[in-house]
């Protein structure tokens, strides 16, 4: 093997038909947040051929069992600041999916989480533990984490699939997204997942990360919230987990 707080709004649309977003419909929005970020495509396309080549034939195989038992609502956690409090109001029972530093926040309220979608930005350690425990973490490639694909990758003993922003090479899947969250909530719909539930979204006041410009995550976020908005023209029932009624 080649490996050893604030809620969402004006997200949620009548169901119209089931079609998650596409690469016809994402390719597009991507090309923009390339201009609009001054991002580099053949960085991201080098990075996820690096990261397909790291894989293999694992994130297939991964994908196909995942695929499998996926169900049809879940419990999508973003890192917002307020991701702590909006869990202890909600009962939790279902599928979790982490955004990457959701993770640490879910195992610290002593909930594991099913799936995990990370860049490597967040506390890897704690991603890396979870998934030896059996949660599928969906790694993301682009032009700016070659280095933490190559430092984390191999610790992850459990299953792992790999993504990317542009066309992808072998070995790797391109959903729609483009931070941690929505790319989560894509990844759920592709997988079969008609209703999603959003925790610890914010999209106006993203949480403070060293080295990170908070100006530039806000325009993240306003992208984010983008595309939540065009998943759920695409069918999928998008909305604050505060609306969810009963268990998670």
């Amino acid at each position: 093997m080649p490996r050893s707080g604030a809620r969402p709004r004006n997200l949620q649309v009548p169901l119209r038909g089931y079609d998650p977003l596409k690469l016809g419909t994402w390719l597009p929005m991507y090309k923009r947040i390339c201009d609009d970020f001054g991002f580099d495509p053949e960085k991201d396309l080098r990075c996820a051929q690096l990261l397909g080549s790291m894989l293999g034939d694992d994130g297939t195989e991964c994908l196909k069992v995942v695929r499998k038992k996926f169900p049809e609502s879940v419990l999508v956690c973003g890192g917002s600041p307020r991701l702590a409090e909006e869990l202890s109001a909600l009962t939790i029972g279902g599928y979790v999916v982490a955004a990457d530093s959701a993770t640490t926040v879910l195992a610290e309220a002593e909930i594991r989480p099913n799936m995990i979608v990370s860049d490597l930005d967040g506390i890897v350690e704690d991603q890396v533990e979870l998934n030896k425990e059996g949660a599928v973490v969906f790694v993301h490639a682009h032009g700016d984490n070659r280095d933490a694909i190559e430092r984390y990758l191999r610790d992850f003993r459990g299953p792992v699939v790999g993504t990317c922003q542009c066309v992808p090479p072998a070995g790797m899947y391109n959903f729609g997204g483009f931070t941690d969250g929505d790319r989560a909530a894509c990844i759920c719909a592709e997988l079969g997942a008609k209703k999603i539930h959003l925790a610890g979204f914010d999209f106006e006041n993203p949480s403070e990360k060293t080295g990170k410009d908070r100006e530039i995550k806000k325009r993240k976020l306003r992208w984010a919230k983008t595309i939540l908005e065009e998943l759920a023209r695409e069918g999928v029932e998008v909305l604050p987990a505060s609306d969810a009624l009963g268990s998670l």
